[in-house]
């Protein structure tokens, strides 16, 4: 009979740099509002009325702002369990490119649906802070490169990455369309596909990162339409929980 084990990744690099800034920041910013009233979110969180003031910056600033503890244990998890995975098999290189692109791509799709249906509304100046949407596009990226690993969704259900994604994108949709947080939703939509069009760019080989190799374009066949592993002997395991 064969058993579902809890095998651990070991924090990359990256992602423990990430949680660090993420934990240093979060101390920062509630020691700041208790002794002199200074809200360190709205400096750099991702807000539109500061953004197209000049403070452009906040665009690569406001994943490591997190609105409170549940919000770093949750997203820490993800780049722990999926994170590391992920750059193991892909290189740290490509694995912060694809966290820039996804945060970036978040950021942008945020700006503009706020531009076109909040200007002038009192949610114009509400910042977007946090991980979520790179979140999000880890929980795609590793579903499209393992669809079969097996996820306990909510620590209950038994299923396939590939319906948890699908699961976690309608949610997003609905959030989107129906819900006062929809800019949010929309912004998480963006960050899943922008950091989709990167492995969709690098799996096709049109896109080089500055390094020597090159991913071949000959791949055995897998179930997962896109490949970006360098390793093909190394396999993870197939059941998480």
């Amino acid at each position: 009979m064969q058993h579902s084990q809890i095998q651990l990744p070991t924090l990359t690099k990256t992602n423990k740099v990430i949680l660090i800034s993420m934990g240093v920041l979060f101390l920062l910013s509630n020691i700041l509002k208790a002794s002199g009233g200074v809200n360190l979110t709205a400096y750099l969180g991702l807000s539109p009325a500061m953004f197209f003031s000049g403070h452009i910056y906040e665009i690569l600033t406001y994943p490591l702002m997190a609105g409170g503890i549940f919000d770093i244990l949750f997203n820490g998890l993800l780049l722990w369990f999926l994170g590391s995975e992920l750059e193991n098999q892909w290189g740290m290189r490509r694995y912060i490119y694809f966290l820039l692109s996804s945060t970036v791509g978040a950021g942008i799709v945020y700006l503009l649906v706020s531009s076109l249906f909040l200007s002038g509304n009192g949610l114009f100046n509400y910042p977007l802070y946090g991980m979520h949407g790179a979140g999000s596009a880890l929980c795609l990226a590793y579903a499209v490169l393992n669809p079969d690993r097996i996820f306990t969704f909510m620590l209950i259900f038994p299923m396939r990455a590939k319906y948890f994604c699908m699961i976690l994108v309608g949610m997003l949709l609905f959030n989107g369309f129906f819900t006062p947080a929809k800019v949010l939703a929309w912004g998480h939509l963006g960050a899943m596909g922008f950091g989709y069009l990167w492995m969709v760019l690098i799996s096709s080989n049109r896109l080089k990162l500055g390094s020597n190799k090159t991913i071949s374009k000959k791949r055995p066949k897998s179930k997962a339409n896109l490949r970006i592993v360098e390793d093909d002997d190394e396999k993870p395991p197939k059941y998480w929980q």
